[in-house]
């Protein structure tokens, strides 16, 4: 599009939105006119001020639905210029007619900013969102600032007469324009929302439909505004004492309670009108307040005080239905909530139980119930303990036999502030059922009771596989020691779960051994299903003294399982000749080896290659090396060394030196097992006899 289109666009836009906007103009400007005209019917003796100017009202809606129109200022010029108008042609001097143009539109356009700054939620609506509990009284100060702001202007005729400061004519300006806008804007506002509505298909349909917040009948509100103008008026033909006149502010609160909001304005506006008429005629109680003056402008805040009570009470009524309903919806979805996850928790195959911060059961879903009592447990989502003691009967034990105390139990541990995850527990429950149950719990924020939620798992047949994978790997390590005159063998593994990634291994050779440890990356059954691989590869390919050749055919031979796995596997490999101590090996990225003194010397064995897995063609090498009488040949995993946070020189700085094989393993593997082991622990030890032994 072209710059030429684009200004002819816009332009096109512009007379459009001038268009839909002319007949809004004329006819805020007919009514202001008419109204006006009317209003300076009714002149207060002495003065050339009118008794009401719903002009004032008229104006301030105006201005309102035009709030966002281009050329806002035109509304201001139209309002002044149609006011001096109609006070020129209803007798006003000149220098009124000037000060009363320019007062009516500063009026207007203090009310605008007001409510621009303060309500703009009305403000933007272009006059069709009603008023609300929460910018009621905005919208008061609002309506009583911009009389007050402009009222010194009404005062420039009387200076220039030298007559001096009015203080009655400025009460007057105040009190009637607050009332105009007061009583009419409201009321508009209403009309406003129900054309809006109606244009868009949403407007209620039914008359009734009205009062969506009344608790009262279309035939009480017709009696409401029939009758309180009527009480009015008799009330004004008898009474004549200004202190009387106070208790028919009863009906204006009558007209709050049960009128919508809409009528409840209607019902101030037509009060308003039978008040001030009344008034201007010399009758009621206010007739002996003074002067005119002063008698329309009590009449005046007498109207002002009735709009306000109506509209408190009915705009208070609305909010608290607002509330009352957006309650009811919250609790209907809260049940409904409530019901889809109860529905949800009583599918879950998982149990699940919910205590306080004293350890009593809140919730227990059927799993929980079956897990913990029993093929007899109960039905449903139970709140509560349905039988007193009837989880006493249950007894829970380590996977190594020891009864857990009821302090270790795992909710009891959660609300010390202990983090339970995956804690596999012998259970026997009720009806003397035992299985293996998972347990993780979880803290409960204090919004929701500061409790504790326990999921249970029944993992017993998992447990049962992962046994039945672990009593074969284990029978995949060496059963028998080899036949080593002057040597002394032992090791030990221990996997971080049922299963693992090490393995260690070796074969006899003519005077000699072999010895084997490898580290699979990872651990669990994955990593199990790989060091077994790795290990009859290893004896596929081994039955020699080559260390590197068996490595280097091993690697070669599984480079496709390790890469479709994403691992890889770091091996020590060494031939030790019994006879001589010399000891040959290849390294594959393991590094973990020593060879101990017994002056408490050390020689690391360095690695000479990289790991299985990473680059199988690549040749291995060969290191050497001699173990001496008295000398041990020490090899551990890297969960050892993680269990010494890095420092391998610590599993054996306080060892003695003439510790057998069997020892040595034992108190490095005990070491490494005070702490959370997080690892496989695996520790392969060949020591020398010393000439002593």
């Amino acid at each position: 599009m072209t710059t030429t289109d684009t200004a002819t666009t816009l332009e096109v836009v512009r007379r459009r939105a001038f268009s839909a906007g002319v007949p809004i103009v004329v006819g805020f400007a007919v009514a202001y006119v008419v109204v006006s005209f009317l209003s300076r019917l009714a002149i207060v003796p002495g003065s050339n001020v009118s008794m009401v100017w719903p002009g004032a009202g008229v104006a301030a809606m105006w201005v309102l639905a035009r709030a966002g129109a281009p050329a806002r200022w035109v509304t201001y010029v139209l309002i002044s210029l149609l006011t001096m108008l109609v006070v020129f042609l209803t007798g006003g001097t000149p220098v009124g007619t000037v000060m009363s143009g320019i007062a009516n539109a500063a009026q207007a356009a203090v009310f605008a900013g007001i409510m621009r700054l303060k309500c703009p939620e009305i403000w933007f609506s272009g006059g069709t969102r009603a008023l609300e509990r929460s910018n009621l009284w905005w919208f008061a100060l609002a309506a009583f600032t911009a009389p007050a702001v402009t009222s010194p202007l009404v005062q420039v005729e009387s200076f220039t007469r030298g007559d001096g400061w009015d203080w009655a004519l400025m009460a007057m300006w105040i009190a009637r324009n607050t009332g105009s806008i007061m009583v009419l804007l409201p009321f508009a506002l209403v009309i406003g929302g129900w054309l809006l509505r109606r244009k868009t298909g949403t407007a209620r349909r039914r008359f009734a439909d009205l009062g969506w917040s009344v608790r009262s009948t279309p035939t009480e509100w017709i009696t409401v505004l029939v009758l309180s103008p009527i009480v009015h008026i008799l009330w004004f033909l008898v009474i004549t004492d200004t202190a009387v006149v106070f208790p028919l502010i009863a009906l204006a609160c009558w007209a709050g309670t049960r009128l919508p909001t809409g009528l409840a304005s209607l019902h101030a506006g037509m009060v308003s009108c039978w008040v001030l008429a009344m008034t201007s005629w010399g009758l009621g109680p206010f007739e002996e307040s003074g002067s005119p003056l002063l008698q329309v402008t009590i009449a005046q805040l007498y109207t002002i005080i009735v709009c306000l009570i109506g509209l408190a009470l009915a705009l208070d009524r609305d909010a608290r239905a607002l509330l009352s309903g957006d309650l009811r919806l919250a609790r209907d979805d809260a049940r409904a909530e409530a019901a889809r996850l109860e529905t949800i928790i009583e599918s879950v195959q998982d149990g699940i139980r919910v205590v306080d911060r004293d350890g009593n059961l809140v919730v227990r879903n059927p799993a929980a119930a079956r897990l913990l009592l029993g093929t007899t447990g109960y039905e449903g989502i139970h709140l509560r303990e349905p039988i007193p003691g009837s989880e006493m009967r249950v007894t829970m034990r380590t996977l190594d036999g020891e009864p857990v105390p009821a302090e270790r139990l795992p909710y009891r541990r959660a609300l010390a502030g202990e983090e339970v995850r995956d804690l596999d527990l012998f259970v026997r429950s009720g009806a003397g059922e035992e299985r293996i149950l998972s347990f993780t719990t979880s803290r409960l924020p204090e919004s929701a009771g500061a409790g504790v939620v326990t999921v249970m798992r029944d993992v017993t047949a998992e447990r049962e596989e992962l046994r039945r994978a672990a009593r074969v790997q284990a029978g995949l390590l060496p059963q028998t020691l080899p036949d080593l005159p002057g040597w002394d063998l032992a090791a030990r593994f221990r996997p971080a779960g049922s299963v693992g990634g090490d393995f260690y291994d070796w074969e006899e050779l003519p005077g000699g051994v072999v010895l084997t440890l490898a580290d699979v990356m990872g651990k669990g059954a994955g990593a199990a299903i790989l060091a077994a691989t790795t290990r009859s590869l290893l004896r596929a390919h081994g039955g020699h003294g080559d260390v590197a050749r068996t490595l280097a055919a091993t690697d070669r031979s599984m480079a496709t399982d390790l890469e479709n796995a994403g691992a890889f596997v770091t091996c020590f490999r060494s031939s030790v000749d019994g006879a001589t101590g010399e000891i040959e090996y290849s390294d594959a990225g393991h590094g973990l080896s020593v060879i101990l003194s017994p002056d408490c010397g050390s020689r690391r064995l360095v690695a000479n290659g990289l790991p299985l897995g990473i680059a199988p063609d690549e040749p291995r090498s060969t290191g050497t090396d001699r173990i001496a009488p008295g000398e041990m040949l020490l090899i551990v995993s890297d969960g050892v060394l993680d269990a010494f946070e890095g420092e391998l020189e610590r599993a054996w700085a306080d060892l003695p030196w003439d510790l057998r094989a069997g020892d040595a393993v034992d108190a490095i593997m005990e070491a490494a097992c005070r702490g959370e082991v997080g690892d496989d622990l695996t520790v392969v030890a060949l020591r020398r006899h010393a000439v002593l032994d």
